[in-house]
């Protein structure tokens, strides 16, 4: 390492205290009396039934529409349905539904501008006919109106003319459409989350850091799944040896990344932090042969669960941890790089991973100031919460990880762990020959309802197992790169062995098609567990093609 990093203070961070929206949601109701409207197909984002209703019936007669957006600048959503009945429909203009420190709702304001409807008629849609906080046509279903004076009102910069209207989750506004049975309606409509008053902008920094740089070094990478973050360690039947990393190496792949449940492996020595012996001589001659092969090499902190759960009473083992890690790894090459967390969630959501990303690059620096690190937005390091990520300003060697493993009841059909083990037979792309059936065991599974509903019924270019919603958030994810410079790279990806063999081929070759058409560099999960490159059994790939076109 060769010269010295100069950070901001821990606190010039974290002065960004006030959170933004990072979706918004749309509802759509029918009438007690009236059939539910059936499949809800959304451009971005997800649609499910209103799933906290006790009531079944209310379930169905309520579609809940989550779809991200950003704080500087507007983004559309297109919505269609058919109605099943001539009738009314609410249309309900929420904010997400996110706890804040008090444990009581945030007000996380999301802005409406220039809906756009075909199929139905929809008053005042670009909110242009207002006296002081009313819209003409709408209504505050609850809550307390809000005045034009106030924020966000007062602030709004309409995306086109002078007004737009703001809603969250305690107090949406609504309007009545009428529908004809039979006549498809479309909603366009344009949102944006509202920063508040106090929100500080990260800093811009351009396409040509150090980071940039370097990511370039890598474009196609593989996960060693299942090995040394397995919990207990060693016990889902996976090991690594330099012989894989050989097998890796001649691929094709130029990267690799190493799950490690560090928390398994960091013992009190005599009052002193120390990696565990046994790990390294496990551990180190798989890295080196990999840095021997001239491929790149990512260790990452993996499946932390006591810290995702209670960040306050594990922060502290955290950064400890990754002192002793940085420490013991300072001397390697540059070709190693450190993954900080991998899908920070639950508890640590984004805004509180935030700040100990912070504090862990903060020691980190002290021990190692060059060192490319990668880091994970919340919510298992979605795209969707770039909008909410911090980093340090003067930090140039950071590189920002995602995960997507959209269609997930494609990916992960047949997966025990996410209550799916009856849940097989999922193509890719649909809809399917033959429509699929729900097992009896996920009856109660409105989020498998509604998707094996639209699978079976929706062509290709809408249908959720297809590309169409990752296409839409990778395209996302490389313009929040680009307006802020900070190089992205796809961390995981992948799909489970039980889906037929051309669909896994297919799915592969599709999300690698899309990372790469906007030069995002990516690791495919993973070599040979679960969703497995490499076959064991007999010695061969089983996605060569799909991922390399051979």
């Amino acid at each position: 390492m060769k010269s010295i990093l100069i950070l901001s203070l821990l606190g010039s961070l974290l002065t960004q205290a006030a959170p933004t929206a990072t979706a918004a949601r749309l509802w759509l109701r029918v009438p007690a009396d009236s059939p539910p409207l059936g499949s809800v197909t959304s451009t971005s984002g997800t649609v499910s039934n209103g799933s906290w209703l006790d009531d079944k019936r209310q379930r169905e007669r309520l579609s809940d529409i989550t779809f991200p957006i950003r704080w500087w600048s507007w983004l559309d959503n297109q919505i269609t349905f058919t109605p099943a009945a001539d009738g009314p429909v609410e249309i309900f203009l929420n904010g997400p539904w996110v706890p804040g420190p008090d444990g009581k709702i945030a007000r996380l304001e999301v802005l409406w501008d220039d809906f756009s409807v075909r199929g139905a008629e929809l008053t005042n849609p670009g909110f242009e006919d207002a006296a002081d906080s009313t819209f003409a046509g709408w209504v505050y279903s609850y809550g307390i109106p809000l005045s034009a004076t106030e924020w966000p009102l007062a602030t709004a910069m309409a995306r086109t003319g002078k007004k737009a209207a703001a809603s969250w989750h305690d107090r949406p506004l609504a309007q009545i459409i009428h529908v004809k049975a039979g006549q498809p309606v479309t909603l366009i409509v344009h949102a944006k989350s509202a920063a508040p008053a106090d929100f500080i902008e990260p800093r811009r920094l351009g396409k040509h850091t150090i980071a940039h740089r370097e990511i370039k070094k890598i474009k196609r990478g593989i996960n060693l799944g299942n090995c040394w973050e397995a919990a207990p360690p060693y016990t889902w039947g996976i090991r690594f040896t330099p012989g894989d990393i050989d097998r890796i190496a001649a691929e094709g792949f130029d990267h690799i990344r190493v799950p490690i449940g560090w928390h398994f492996f960091l013992k009190e020595n005599n009052g002193t932090l120390e990696i565990s012996q046994n790990l390294l001589q496990d551990l180190e001659p798989v890295l080196k042969r990999a840095l021997e092969k001239n491929l790149h090499v990512l260790i990452d902190w993996h499946h932390f669960h006591d810290l995702t759960a209670d960040p306050d009473a594990h922060s502290r083992r955290f950064v400890e941890g990754w002192k002793v890690i940085a420490n013991h790894f300072k001397t390697w090459p540059d070709a190693l790089w450190l993954e900080l967390l991998n899908e920070p969630r639950d508890a640590l959501t984004t805004a509180r991973v935030n700040e100990l990303h912070a504090e862990t690059l903060k020691e980190i620096r002290k021990i190692d100031a060059e060192r490319l690190i990668f880091l994970s937005p919340g919510n298992w390091g979605a795209i969707s919460e770039l909008e909410a990520i911090r980093l340090p300003d003067d930090d140039e060697r950071l590189i920002v990880t995602v995960h997507n493993y959209d269609p997930h009841f494609f990916t992960h059909q047949g997966a025990g762990w996410d209550g799916l083990t009856e849940f097989t037979g999922v193509r890719f792309p649909g809809p399917p020959v033959m429509p699929l059936t729900l097992p009896a065991s996920l009856h109660n599974r409105n989020d498998v309802k509604s998707f094996v509903e639209a699978y079976n019924s929706l062509p290709a270019d809408q249908n959720p197992s297809s590309s169409h919603q990752l296409a839409r958030l990778l395209n996302m994810a490389r313009q929040w790169s680009d307006e802020f410079g900070r190089p992205i790279h796809l961390g995981e990806f992948g799909a489970i062995d039980v889906a037929d063999r051309d669909s896994r081929n297919r799915y592969v070759r599709e999300v690698r098609d899309l990372a790469e058409s906007h030069a995002i560099p990516w690791t495919l999960w993973d070599w040979k567990a679960r969703f497995a490159y490499w076959d064991s059994e007999t010695g061969q790939p089983l996605l060569r093609e799909a991922v390399f076109g051979r």
